[in-house]
């Protein structure tokens, strides 16, 4: 019933049988392939797009109407934040190319440990979770295929980027009681120990994105080498 899918009565989390976490998992891998054959099409593009917006806007409209407590109702979890600026943010900002690195790593993460919002299923809550982060790891993957530039971000400039937004996301969480970036209670770690789970959260998504940075640079250098090869091949008049 739709009262349920929208209640506000908590429960407990969804549990996920093996079945239908490997249904999440084959989902992931079958999007990552088919938006590798089909990002240059703006068809499939603003197709994802749009899902994201429409994820946002039940997401929100939701948290508005039903007077959802800060704690859990801002955009400051990491996913949340690339949904934004993937969806808002002009195309050629390093800010941009960040958040598109930081959304496929956090797609990652939260589709291959799923953590749901302790509410029966189905509510709008896993609904978005799963919408909300298949579209962000296509979405991030399309802008990358697309606008990916290895000159924007050095290394460096991840992992700063990376520990400022987490001490920021802490700074959040003393304000309101929240858990945003899971830095607060982080899965399988202890809740005691915040500075522990700030450095082990940062340092595993840094870790995360310089891996990403990595193939996407080392793809575009191949594609600037086969360019460079067919130039030389090209007869000249």
């Amino acid at each position: 019933m739709m009262s349920d899918f929208l209640t506000t009565h908590q429960t407990q989390p969804p549990t996920i049988s093996v079945f239908w976490y490997l249904v999440i998992v084959m989902v992931f891998i079958g999007l990552v392939t088919l938006t590798l054959v089909s990002y240059k099409k703006d068809s499939y593009r603003k197709c994802f797009l749009g899902l994201q917006i429409f994820q946002l806007l039940i997401l929100y409209g939701w948290y508005l109407s039903h007077h959802i407590p800060l704690s859990n109702s801002l955009p400051f979890y990491h996913c949340r934040l690339a949904m934004f600026a993937l969806v808002f943010l002009p195309d050629r900002w390093p800010l941009k190319q960040y958040f598109a690195l930081l959304g496929v790593s956090g797609a990652a993460f939260a589709l291959g440990y799923p953590v749901f919002d302790p509410y029966s299923f189905p509510h709008i809550t896993s609904f978005s979770f799963l919408l909300g982060h298949y579209c962000l790891l296509v979405n991030g993957l399309v802008y990358l295929l697309r606008h990916f530039g290895s000159e924007r971000l050095s290394a460096g400039t991840l992992v700063l980027w990376t520990f400022a937004l987490d001490a920021f996301l802490l700074g959040v969480n003393a304000l309101t009681g929240g858990n945003y970036g899971l830095l607060k209670h982080p899965p399988i770690m202890p809740d005691d120990h915040i500075w522990l789970n700030y450095l082990v959260v940062s340092g595993l998504l840094s870790a995360m994105l310089l891996l990403i940075h990595a193939l996407f640079r080392r793809g575009e250098k191949r594609s600037r080498r086969v360019l460079e090869t067919v130039k030389a091949e090209l007869p000249i008049d």
